[in-house]
Formats: C-alpha cells, structure tokens, sequence
C-alpha cells in the first residue's frame, strides 16, 4: 500500500508539472509573439485542461492519505484560500483609490501568488501537527 501512496504522489507532481510548464509556456509564447486570437484561444484550453487534470489527481490522491496528512492538506488549502481572497480584496479596494499597473497586478499575477499562498500554508500546517518529526507516509 505504501507503494502505491508514493506511486500516486509522483503522478500528481508529474501533472503539477505539467500544468506549471503548459501555464508558464503559454504564458511566454502569448507575451513574446504576436499570434491569431484563435491561438491564444487554444494555448488557454491546454493549459485549462492541464489545470484541471492536476486538480483531479490532487483530489483522487487525497483518497490515499491518512488523517493527519488530510488535515494538513485541507489546512493548506483554507489558508492559501483566505490569503487568496484578503489578496483579491485589498487589490480591489486600492484599485478604486489608485490606478494599480497591470504590468504589475493583472490576473497572470495572481496565479503564482496563489501557489505560494499554499505552501505558507503547508508550512503553517505542517508546523502545526509536527509532520517532519512524525512518518505520515
């Protein structure tokens, strides 16, 4: 059973890569080149696609994990969530009083700071019920 936990585990690092590749290449090719609509259309349903199939894996393969190891992952998951939406709401609220740059803060930014909204929370968690110290897998 150990096994499979950790077979599952690397699959879903693979799709997270994945997803992390597609979104970063997309992300150049449609700063970089002057492409058709339909184009830049077809870049964001791959990297959709890779997204949600991430997200799948990630979901199936908390079905392999043990209670301690659910509660971190959901802890990390509500902090990087409420990071998340205070991020949204201070970036909304100074929007309507200053003009933000949106070379700076459009959308495209968000994505990476949701990543590392979810490991501070991950740390946070993982401080919380002492996992370096203790085996979970």
């Amino acid at each position: 059973m150990n096994r499979q936990k950790n077979h599952l585990s690397h699959r879903v690092l693979v799709y997270a890569v994945i997803w992390v590749i597609s979104y970063a290449g997309s992300l150049f090719v449609l700063k970089s080149f002057a492409l058709p609509i339909e184009v830049g259309i077809v870049l964001t349903v791959i990297t959709a696609l890779a997204f949600v199939v991430f997200t799948y894996k990630y979901y199936r393969n908390i079905f392999f994990m043990d209670e301690v190891q659910i509660k971190v992952q959901m802890e990390a998951i509500v902090i990087a969530f409420l990071l998340g939406l205070f991020m949204l709401m201070i970036l909304g609220l100074l929007d309507l009083v200053i003009v933000l740059n949106k070379e700076d803060w459009s959308y495209r930014h968000l994505v990476p700071c949701f990543a590392i909204f979810y490991f501070i929370g991950l740390f946070i968690s993982k401080r919380k019920y002492n996992i370096e110290d203790e085996k979970h897998d």
